[in-house]
């Protein structure tokens, strides 16, 4: 993600798009954490956690498609959840880097048994 002006050239890292979404996420009921998308990443996350294991992001023509690995709450609605994370991915990405998002699937890969901790407010 670039772009080239008069001055130089912005470039905008998928890292920096993955922080913006990781932070994104800590603001949705019901997201107990990240999962990563693959097993041989779930065992280099136990050692190092890092958030580019469970998030991804890939630019296209018309905007940014974005995937996220998530662990939800047990006994929280799922697709209620799912609907929240991709409405607040959507906006802060497109407040904070300016892309457009076009996409944002997410993916449930595990349900965790204890209740979401609080988050204020």
């Amino acid at each position: 993600m670039h772009e080239q002006s008069a001055l130089g050239r912005i470039e905008v890292l998928p890292s920096a798009i993955a922080a913006v979404v990781a932070h994104a996420l800590t603001q949705c009921y019901g997201v107990v954490g990240l999962a990563p998308h693959r097993m041989a990443d779930a065992v280099a996350n136990f050692f190092a956690p890092d958030a580019r294991r469970s998030i991804q992001i890939q630019e296209r023509p018309e905007g940014l498609a974005i995937d996220v690995y998530l662990i939800l709450a047990q006994g929280v609605r799922l697709i209620a959840v799912a609907r929240s994370v991709q409405h607040t991915i959507k906006y802060h990405v497109e407040r904070t880097v300016g892309l457009p998002v076009v996409e944002v699937n997410v993916h449930i890969q595990a349900l965790q048994s204890h209740p979401p901790a609080s988050r204020g407010g």
